[in-house]
């Protein structure tokens, strides 16, 4: 009955309580990290792997190594191992931190634990939101292009005739020449007769 009420510290080998080589880390607290550890305000400091065998690791997508549990990102949920975010945020820094993700300033994480099944449906589902709106918007860049080039080859003969009825490519202009349309009954398509036409006298 008079026991408080608070948040239960994780069960940690001593060994995950410490960087395990990721990066070569300087000024670390390495007592208020390994108490924030043990308080389950930060993610343990598995060593991280190459490969999800079990389909229960989770990926840091800033240096891609899998891990049994991560961080969360306050601002956008992101998920960190603890390893990049000393890289991001050391713990003994003051200064404002942006967020590696969603750029938001006063960047900070929080870990949850493991993730459940739901959060894991959730996030594949968002993911494959992302995937399905991304090839969406690949295939209409593709008809935009294709219709931009079915354009030019319309616009390009239609120039081309029209280059050839120009009045400017006719022998005729600005010789004089009067065009004369035929008559129902003349066989000829069309008859030039020059203007102001001399006879021609022998010399």
């Amino acid at each position: 009955m008079g026991n408080k009420l608070g948040k239960r510290r994780q069960v940690v080998d001593e060994k995950y309580t410490r960087p395990q080589g990721l990066y070569q880390i300087e000024d670390v607290d390495y007592k208020k990290l390994r108490k924030l550890i043990l308080e389950s305000k930060l993610a343990p400091c598995y060593p991280g792997g190459d490969e999800c065998e079990s389909g229960l690791l989770e990926e840091c997508p800033i240096c891609f190594l899998y891990y049994p549990t991560l961080n969360r990102s306050r601002c956008c949920l992101k998920s960190i191992c603890t390893e990049c975010f000393l890289q991001m945020k050391n713990p003994n820094s003051t200064r404002p931190t942006q967020c590696p993700f969603c750029k938001s300033l006063n960047y900070a994480v929080e870990y949850r634990g493991v993730k459940s099944k739901e959060e894991r449906s959730l996030e594949e589902m968002e993911e494959q939101k992302v995937i399905e709106a991304k090839i969406r918007m690949h295939q209409q860049a593709l008809l935009e292009e294709e219709e931009r080039q079915r354009r030019k080859e319309e616009i390009g003969p239609s120039n081309r005739d029209g280059q050839t009825a120009n009045p400017e490519s006719n022998p005729c202009t600005g010789l004089g020449c009067e065009v004369i349309a035929p008559s129902q009954d003349s066989r000829a398509a069309e008859i030039f007769r020059p203007q102001n036409t001399r006879q021609n006298r022998p010399y």
